[in-house]
């Protein structure tokens, strides 16, 4: 499981980051302010990072999606940040927005036939509980 180690330091990073975006609205930032420095915060390592490894050219459909995923990406982080600005609790908002993988796994599912396991699938219904049990 090479991939672990990296996923998982992801999660850590990415934890960092919602709290800071967290911190930045309590501190008195708006929503669009905070998603504007978030952007901006990732400019340069994306032009590091792609430029780094020379491949930021490649398919055109492919280009497509990742464009479209960080267009996705760009709203979903408005919507959190709205949220934080309306008195959500940072754990359960950033908690709620990362379950985003329940629709992953079922769109990857049904469009590149990922299989879905009776254990993935109680992970996955495990989850949607707690979700629903801190949102109370």
């Amino acid at each position: 499981m090479a991939w672990f180690n990296w996923a998982l330091a992801s999660m850590v990073l990415m934890g960092l980051g919602n709290l800071g975006m967290k911190a930045a609205v309590a501190k008195g930032l708006s929503p669009a302010s905070v998603l504007f420095w978030v952007v901006l915060g990732e400019v340069p390592l994306a032009l590091a990072y792609g430029l780094g490894r020379g491949k930021t050219a490649g398919n055109p459909a492919g280009i497509a999606w990742a464009l479209a995923a960080g267009l996705l990406t760009s709203a979903a982080l408005v919507l959190v940040n709205e949220s934080f600005a309306r008195g959500a609790k940072a754990a359960v908002a950033i908690a709620i927005m990362n379950a985003n993988f329940v629709l992953v796994a079922v769109l990857a599912f049904l469009l590149f036939r990922e299989h879905l396991s009776a254990t993935k699938l109680l992970g996955l219904a495990t989850t949607l509980s707690g979700l629903w049990l801190m949102a109370r």
